[in-house]
């Protein structure tokens, strides 16, 4: 099943939500995956870990809140952050 995925900015320009098509958690639950050591436990997190300038990982409800390095540009990283969520979760 294709995963569908909006890009939403938010206040912070080093952060973006990625809101999906589907619950990934249970509505008012979050995980929060501050470094790779962490997101080992969630398969989505670490695969977006593995892309360079991945700073953090918020998974809450529908969304996916991405952080990256200020030296990363979104233009550069974003469609690979859609992409690993479209081959993780389809």
């Amino acid at each position: 099943m294709t995963v569908d995925v909006t890009l939403e900015t938010t206040r912070n320009s080093d952060s973006v939500i990625f809101k999906l098509d589907r619950e990934l958690l249970p509505p008012g639950t979050g995980d929060t995956y501050p470094n790779p050591d962490i997101a080992q436990e969630n398969p989505l997190a670490s695969a977006l870990f593995k892309i360079k300038g991945v700073a953090s990982v918020w998974i809450i409800g529908n969304e996916v809140q991405v952080s990256k390095d200020e030296r990363v540009s979104w233009s550069r990283i974003s469609s690979r952050i859609i992409e690993t969520i479209k081959r993780t979760l389809g």
